[in-house]
């Protein structure tokens, strides 16, 4: 929140304005830090479409904004530019919960979203739990997890590239049933059938317990694990790129 924090540890690499025109922006739910009136506002253009979880249309039109898809968990949206091109957008299910109140809480959807355009797919994890962990010494091989991501994986994968939380997961008995830890992310990447994936959610708000750099050491120690090459799920810096 603007007047209480917390503050960002790194700025963003740009200012929205030099950002290229956008077409299509994915929201996966309402918390505060992944939907900001501010940035909205800025996003917002005449060809600018938003994709948002069910019950979540009604914020955009107190704002004045209309061009807003609200999409059920499958649900499938072809959209169309002007020059002819499409893409299937695919609002996807994620283990987390929604709220802006005291009040509100789960009264709107959260989700993570599937991007396709001719040969090329993309998975975005929104913010989303694998498992509920009660101790960072427990098995994890011994605890269910969520089937939505494998489920995604058969639907659309393979993915060309996706997106998947890997921070804001300490302490673990508290926020391992909505928050991704490293290991979860390798285990999501798995189950949606992502050929390259990219850290988010990690190094920007101090949110929780685990320290700044701890997601990505973890990370390559996950993937180690797994018998996965560090070139396979990337760690990228604010503003860094990578090709795939």
């Amino acid at each position: 929140m603007s007047f209480a924090g917390p503050q960002r540890l790194i700025p963003p690499p740009c200012d929205i304005s030099a950002l290229p025109p956008i077409d299509v922006v994915i929201i996966s739910h309402n918390h505060y830090d992944h939907l900001d009136l501010p940035i909205i506002k800025k996003l917002a253009q005449p060809h600018t479409h938003f994709f948002v979880p069910l019950g979540n249309k009604a914020w955009f039109d107190d704002i004045g904004i209309k061009n807003v898809i609200e999409c059920d968990w499958w649900d499938e949206y072809e959209f169309k530019k002007a020059n002819g091109k499409t893409a299937i957008v695919g609002c996807t299910p994620c283990q987390h919960f929604s709220g802006r109140t005291l009040s509100d809480r789960n009264k709107t959807l959260w989700s993570s979203w599937i991007v396709k355009a001719n040969d090329t797919s993309f998975f975005f994890g929104g913010d989303t739990g694998y498992r509920s962990v009660s101790s960072d010494d427990e098995d994890l091989s011994k605890l269910p997890v969520c089937p939505a991501f494998k489920d995604i994986g058969e639907k659309y994968g393979p993915f060309n590239l996706a997106a998947i939380p890997i921070g804001a997961y300490a302490p673990r008995w508290f926020m391992s049933p909505i928050h991704c830890s490293p290991e979860d992310a390798v285990c999501v990447h798995q189950d949606v059938k992502s050929k390259h994936s990219v850290g988010i959610h990690w190094g920007t708000y101090p949110m929780t317990m685990e320290p700044y750099y701890e997601p990505p050491e973890r990370l390559k120690a996950a993937l180690k694990a797994h018998s996965l090459p560090e070139t396979e799920f990337h760690i990228m810096h604010v503003g860094e790129w990578i090709e795939v």
